[in-house]
């Protein structure tokens, strides 16, 4: 009876893995109350997952949390206090004496709405492992410089600074560095990653001093708006409207004056044009007056697009593909970011310069539709989010 009975048991047994095997890849799961089975991805691939990515790591800093402190914040937040989501961070380029590092950090309001920072900001940061850095953390005023805590109100596009020092025992070729400085605005909120281009010396042992938040930058040299020269080199005219206002704007750091406004213009670097009367050219983007060397930030979040703009914008153009839309920044000097990347509304894109530019060194912001031509440019005024200095 025993054998008779094996071939049944053998048969059972197979149809029992069959079921198994088709509750493992999904194809009888649907509407079944049965627990499902969960198989490792890296073992049975999923159609509904995507192969990894071979693009270029994104532009923007990884996030981090508190673990990563080595010193909180001095100030608890209010309603009207600066939350991580509302600022980018960068760090200005490093002054390098024997021993010893100097820099700023650099923060930036890009929401809609005005808010605060005050006090002491706390700092930490990763180490290449992946774990927090045991650096030697301290709230002080940098060497040699007056000490003032006070609150600092940001307006859209304001900015405010913190200065930073390091020195000590500097992390070298054989021994472990951060790999992003991170500062908290307000304790109990999550730290903000500044952004930098330059690789960063501070080791386990480091002695790093963060200062108090200040006003500066763009609300510091608001008063002066520095403008450029009145004409080019050859006495051409460089400024074609009757707006003296210097503005400031999430798209780049400091006050400036508009050059050429978007629409019909006597400029004569645009040839005449059927959409305007009196033998007028049409200007399909905004002009702003702007020295070489200004930071200039992505003013929406969106991927960077390098290729196919042409030369009329200069050789470092870049144009910012976001919801359906290309804004495209002109005239840049260098770029910060290539081809393909994603970056979020803030991050460094590249510094202001002349290429391609006849009249000079200024930025040009212009507006299509998602890969249009710029005859299909439109006002930019809502996207520049220009604010009267």
């Amino acid at each position: 009876m025993r054998r008779a009975y094996a071939p049944l048991l053998v048969s059972a047994l197979v149809l029992l893995s069959a079921c198994a095997s088709s509750t493992v890849d999904g194809t009888d799961s649907e509407g079944s109350d049965s627990p499902s089975v969960t198989v490792p991805s890296a073992a049975v691939p999923s159609a509904a997952t995507p192969p990894a990515s071979t693009t270029a790591p994104t532009t923007a800093p990884s996030a981090v949390d508190a673990s990563v402190l080595r010193v909180r914040a001095t100030q608890r937040p209010t309603t009207r206090s600066c939350g991580p989501e509302d600022v980018t961070l960068s760090l200005t380029p490093i002054e390098a004496a024997l021993g010893h590092r100097y820099s700023r950090v650099s923060l930036r309001n890009v929401s809609a709405a005005p808010c605060t920072v005050e006090g002491y900001p706390g700092v930490g940061g990763r180490g290449e492992s992946g774990d927090p850095l045991a650096f030697r953390a301290e709230q002080q005023q940098r060497t040699g410089e007056p000490t003032q805590v006070a609150v600092v109100s940001l307006r859209p596009a304001g900015e405010a600074y913190a200065n930073v020092e390091w020195g000590g025992a500097l992390a070298g070729a054989e021994t472990e560095r951060i790999t992003g400085l991170a500062l908290q605005l307000a304790r109990g909120q999550r730290p903000v990653v500044a952004g930098t281009t330059e690789s960063l010396d501070i080791g386990n042992g480091t002695r790093v001093r963060v200062g108090p938040w200040e006003a500066g930058s763009a609300t510091a040299r608001a008063a002066a708006c520095k403008v450029g020269p009145r004409r080019t080199p050859s006495g051409v005219k460089r400024f074609w409207t009757k707006d003296k206002r210097c503005y400031t704007s999430v798209w780049f750091a400091g006050a400036h004056r508009r050059m050429i406004p978007y629409g019909c213009t006597r400029a004569p670097w645009y040839a005449p044009s059927s959409r305007c009367t009196g033998g007028r050219g049409f200007h399909h983007g905004l002009d702003i007056d702007m020295p070489r060397r200004t930071p200039v930030y992505a003013g929406v979040s969106g991927r960077i697009v390098t290729r196919g703009i042409g030369t009329a914008y200069g050789s470092r153009a870049v144009i910012i593909r976001s919801r359906g839309r290309d804004v495209l920044v002109g005239h840049l000097r260098s770029r910060a970011v290539k081809h393909g990347d994603r970056v979020r509304k803030g991050d460094l894109i590249g510094r202001s310069g002349a290429r391609g530019a006849p009249d000079g060194p200024h930025l040009h912001l212009e507006v299509r539709p998602a890969r249009g031509s710029y005859r299909s440019a439109v006002n930019p005024r809502r996207v520049a989010g220009l604010q009267v200095v």
